[in-house]
Order: C-alpha cells, then structure tokens, then sequence
C-alpha cells in the first residue's frame, strides 16, 4: 500500500503491468472484514466506520515491512510482495 500509494499511478502500471506474483495478501481490502465479527458490520454507523478503518488497519502492517526490509539494500523499504 505504502509502495503503491507513492508513486504517481500510470507509472506503478508501467512498471508492474506485467508481474504476475499474485501471491501476496492485501490487507488493505479485507483485514478488518476477516477478523472481525460480522455481526459488527450489521450496524450501518459501524459498518462505515470500520470501512474507513481498514486502510489505516492495513498501514500498520505496511509499516512493519519497512522494518523487515531494513537489512535488505537491494529492494525498496515499502516493497511488499
């Protein structure tokens, strides 16, 4: 998310239009509706909130990578995949 969301988006196309690593997971649309319990998401007020949540759920997750990938010179610090 990190690593998309900072480069402009026709040249994150450019360069990943032909990856086909699909193998990594994308907290950004679904860590809070997985683990949560659906009875949350029956509240309209809830379920908003919870959905404004998730990308900034999904943030501290990204900024976990940027540790990870501290020791490791040759990828970007945002790279998740």
């Amino acid at each position: 998310m990190l690593y998309r969301d900072r480069q402009l988006p026709e040249l994150y196309y450019m360069k990943h239009r032909h990856d086909n690593d699909n193998d990594f997971v994308d907290y950004e649309k679904t860590i809070l509706s997985r683990n949560l319990s659906p009875y949350m998401y029956e509240n309209n007020m809830m379920n908003g909130f919870l959905t404004r949540l998730q990308p900034l759920a999904a943030s501290l997750f990204d900024r976990m990578n940027i540790i990870k990938n501290f020791k490791n010179y040759m990828v970007d610090k945002d790279w998740y995949k």
